[in-house]
């Protein structure tokens, strides 16, 4: 969960997020060994993020997220992004899952290049994740290079829309213990490319919502931007931990830069937080970095 509990963090950036940096800074374990195998949770967050990529306006967004947490050999639910499918290859380096991810709705009467318009519904992102770990998983620092490819479905939660797929190669770093403390740091950068019509969900203008000040547009596939994210947690306890994050994206040379909702080359998200976890099985696994 950051990037979606550094993406609940960073904006609530998302309902779920980088796997990477869920297990750096979100991790419960109270040995550098073991964690729960069950786990049950509540995560209060707040932040504000963007309305979506390269937009000039954005949200305040706080809410309490119940969450169970099982951690098992192959499949995860609550650990590292909110269900997750893993297979290892090369001795541990190589992995392959398979993740839910998610972003929040926006109504369109908040923001000004939008009025009018069809509002953003609630964005569920599901597709596998490939990532290649340059540092043995035992260690608390890490370095990762991952490449997620998930199709994007827009609810109403009594409908569903396929969107288009999105593709996010990502660089991330993770230290569990920073300068020898128990204080977590994570960091990630990579681009964002959308395809079969993602991208015209953000910034294509129909027609019928073209206005004086609005042209109709349709937007091409391709490169969206580039976001960077830092994030720290320190646990107080093994149940409790405190959390902060920030996301810059950056949109010069987006594919969609002429569209008449592109507004801004640079969007800031901020998050913080709490997670305590409230029950705990006395059945213990090894971790998972």
């Amino acid at each position: 969960m950051i990037r979606r509990l550094a993406t609940l963090a960073t904006a609530l950036l998302a309902l779920s997020g980088p796997a990477a940096a869920q297990s750096a800074l979100f991790g419960m374990e109270t040995t550098d060994q073991t964690a729960p195998l069950w786990e049950a949770a509540i995560l209060a967050a707040g932040g504000y993020v963007a309305h979506y990529p390269a937009a000039s306006e954005g949200q305040f967004k706080a809410l309490p997220v119940p969450f169970l947490i099982y951690r098992g050999d192959h499949l995860r639910i609550g650990d590292n992004g909110f269900i997750r499918a893993r297979q290892e290859m090369a001795g541990g380096r190589f992995e392959l899952d398979i993740g839910l991810d998610g972003s929040f709705d926006v109504d369109s009467k908040d923001n000004k290049a939008r009025q009018g318009m069809p509002d953003l519904d609630l964005l569920i992102e599901a597709g596998p994740k490939a990532t290649w770990h340059f540092m043995p998983k035992q260690g608390d620092v890490q370095v990762d290079l991952g490449v997620e490819v998930r199709a994007v479905i827009a609810t109403r939660l009594i409908g569903f829309d396929y969107e288009g797929i999105s593709i996010n190669p990502e660089l991330s770093w993770s230290d569990r213990s920073l300068g020898g403390t128990k204080l977590r740091g994570y960091a990630s950068i990579g681009p964002v490319f959308g395809f079969d019509g993602v991208n015209d969900y953000f910034y294509g203008v129909d027609a019928a919502h073209a206005t004086a000040s609005r042209r109709a547009y349709k937007a091409d596939d391709g490169y969206i931007g580039t976001k960077t994210t830092l994030g720290v947690a320190y646990p107080i306890n093994d149940r409790l931990l405190v959390f902060g994050a920030a996301q810059v994206g950056y949109y010069g040379g987006s594919a969609n830069e002429d569209s008449p909702l592109f507004r801004d080359k640079t969007n800031v998200s901020v998050g913080a937080g709490v997670r305590w976890s409230f029950w705990q099985s006395d059945a213990r696994v090894p971790v998972v970095r």
